[in-house]
């Protein structure tokens, strides 16, 4: 059986498994099942938040 991997003996085999592979890691920790770009996004709106509300406070505009 040379040739074989672990992942399926043809490509198509090794294709679905690549696709579940793929989907199984979007979802997994993820509990909103957010796409890996829908996350990064929010990433980034979280920074910027963050920086934008310590500009904020630092400038004295708001105060604790």
């Amino acid at each position: 059986m040379a040739g074989d991997s672990e992942s399926g003996r043809n490509r198509n085999e090794r294709q679905e498994h690549d696709r579940k592979t793929r989907a199984y890691e979007e979802t997994t920790g993820n509990p909103y099942h957010l796409s890996r770009a829908a996350r990064g996004v929010g990433g980034v709106l979280a920074l910027t938040m963050a920086i934008a509300l310590t500009g904020l406070f630092v400038s004295g505009a708001i105060h604790w």
